[in-house]
């Protein structure tokens, strides 16, 4: 291709200015200014401000910071200097992060180890065992973290008291934990093995004794150490029930549940003691004969035997009892057989004189 097309163009075009001619096709006269015109081009100086030339005005009076390269577009003639002020800024959010943190860090030392730690711990549903006992084995102490109290270990702790039940732990901020627990009540006792056990409604082995008071074994009389201990027992066992025909699995030791061969037994057991309890006349009864679960027996402690027949209907059946023993004492009975077995119609048999 022709280095100089207009000059061998055969369209029709207006032919270029000599001076644009000579600016294409010669080197630019470096020895004159940039800014003035070209003498052949009187058109364009025309067209120009008057103050061009002398660079004057509001124009050129204006302060020019000049094309701000970024790092990858800096010369390489030298190092490009970060703007000051995005670095500032930068500083300043960072110091404010890092104060936030350590304020954060500060507020959480005070309230895990400062304001939030225990000072007092109250124990409630606490009759026998005295409340600094039941805060001994729950591990709690003065200066714990509140927040960081495991009531996993806690319960464990508690329980290891055979006669103690956790309910529940209350922490009344900033610095106060409530205790809640339950005193087992023991209401039966039973002998398995050549060994006495007491228990509560559940089944729960509360204590345990190899001591059996002499009239339950009809052994001779003791010495003096023995008889003592057996006075002890008889103390612990008034007024339980005593509890026959329970054949144990399991669990014979304290703090632990009787586990029984029958799963059946089991639920009579829980059943019976609970309406006996709910019913108030535990104390009414002095033995529970669970051998036959089709012909349940109990015993009053005046002499009454109540023959309950199947487990079906106990809440009925003791309350039928409970009625009819008040009006045969109300009649001058003492003793005999008060049949429950349809508690609608009670069968009383007075006892052969």
């Amino acid at each position: 291709m022709d280095q100089y097309p207009h000059q061998d163009r055969t369209d029709p075009q207006p032919p270029l200015p000599e001076w644009q001619r000579d600016t294409w096709i010669s080197p630019y006269p470096m020895e004159e200014s940039p800014f003035d015109e070209p003498e052949d081009a009187p058109e364009l100086r025309n067209e120009r401000s008057e103050e061009l030339n002398n660079r004057s005005g509001e124009f050129w009076a204006k302060q020019n910071t000049g094309y701000q390269f970024g790092r990858e577009e800096a010369p390489s003639g030298g190092q490009q200097k970060a703007p000051e002020k995005k670095t500032r800024r930068k500083g300043q959010r960072g110091r404010a992060i890092a104060a936030a943190l350590a304020g954060t860090a500060a507020l959480f030392l005070l309230l895990h180890f400062g304001l939030f730690t225990v000072r007092r711990v109250s124990v409630q549903g606490n009759s026998r065992i005295p409340a600094a006992e039941v805060i001994r084995r729950s591990g709690i102490s003065v200066g714990m973290p509140i927040f960081g109290l495991d009531e996993a270990a806690i319960e464990r702790g508690i329980e290891q008291e055979p006669l103690l039940k956790f309910r529940y732990l209350e922490k009344d901020l900033p610095s106060t934990v409530i205790l809640r627990v339950e005193e087992r009540e023991a209401c039966c006792w039973m002998t398995w093995n050549g060994i006495l056990y007491i228990m509560d409604k559940q089944r729960t082995v509360l204590s345990e004794s190899e001591t059996i008071p002499a009239e339950l074994t009809g052994g001779n009389e003791a010495d003096e150490e023995e008889s003592e201990k057996q006075e002890k027992v008889r103390e612990q066992i008034a007024g339980l029930v005593r509890v026959d025909g329970l054949k144990v699995r399991s669990g014979a030791l304290p703090g632990q549940s009787l586990v029984l061969e029958n799963p059946e037994q089991q639920v009579v057991f829980s059943s019976l003691f609970l309406e006996l309890k709910v019913l108030g006349c535990s104390s009414l009864m002095a033995e529970a004969d669970l051998s036959n679960l089709d012909s349940l027996l109990l015993t009053t402690r005046d002499g009454f035997t109540v023959a309950m027949g199947n487990s079906m209907y106990i809440h009925a059946k003791l309350r039928s009892m409970l009625i009819t023993r008040e009006e045969l004492l109300r009649r001058g009975y003492h003793g005999g057989v008060i049949n429950v077995s349809l508690p609608e119609t009670p069968i009383f048999t007075p006892q052969e004189v």
